[in-house]
């Protein structure tokens, strides 16, 4: 597990669907090929997602592509934390979106920051960095094609790594896309 996302650059897309059920994330490497896959435990209906207006928790799990189990997030929307756990139900850390959704701060397993992503306006490209300002990715939110911008909601990003970190840090960097994908873009 620790080595599965240690690669110079993933895409992390979600499948095309007009009405999904659930939240799904598939992570690739350079090469195309599908490292892991991020998906929500339980789908929920059209009418379920259009009624709840409530804060609410959803947990997602994130599967390589052998189907084995990597890690949990648990997105709470009542005070816009995301825990992400390992296979053990260990926490590794935790992501915190800020209140514009354009911040987002990563915090290790004792509450101590270890990053921030930070996107420009239009929320479209995000710069990663480290407690003491060091680069450490930088991520894009890309164009999906013309049936997938029009007819879905389905949306592509792009995310690379600048600088060293340490795995349980770059774990965290690399579930930032689907936590803001899940917190701005995502209709569900």
């Amino acid at each position: 597990m620790e080595d599965l996302f240690a690669v110079k650059e993933l895409q992390i897309r979600q499948p095309a669907r007009m009405l999904p059920g659930r939240a799904r994330y598939d992570i690739f490497d350079p090469d195309k090929r599908l490292l892991a896959v991020a998906a929500e435990t339980e789908p929920r209906s059209a009418l379920h997602v259009m009624a709840d207006l409530v804060p609410r928790t959803r947990l997602l799990t994130v599967r390589s592509a052998a189907d084995e189990p990597l890690l949990t997030l648990v997105k709470r929307d009542a005070d816009w934390l995301t825990d992400v756990k390992d296979q053990d139900g260990q926490l590794i850390g935790r992501i915190q979106t800020g209140e514009t959704r354009r911040h987002y701060t990563l915090l290790d397993e004792a509450d101590q920051v270890t990053g921030q992503a930070v996107g420009d306006l239009a929320v479209k490209q995000f710069s990663i960095t480290g407690p003491e300002g060091e680069r450490l990715a930088r991520l894009r939110k890309t164009w999906a094609g013309l049936g997938k911008e029009l007819l879905t909601s389905s949306d592509h990003y792009t995310l690379t790594f600048t600088g060293p970190m340490q795995s349980r840090t770059r774990m965290l960097v690399v579930m930032v896309p689907i936590v803001l994908d899940m917190s701005r873009h995502g209709p569900y």
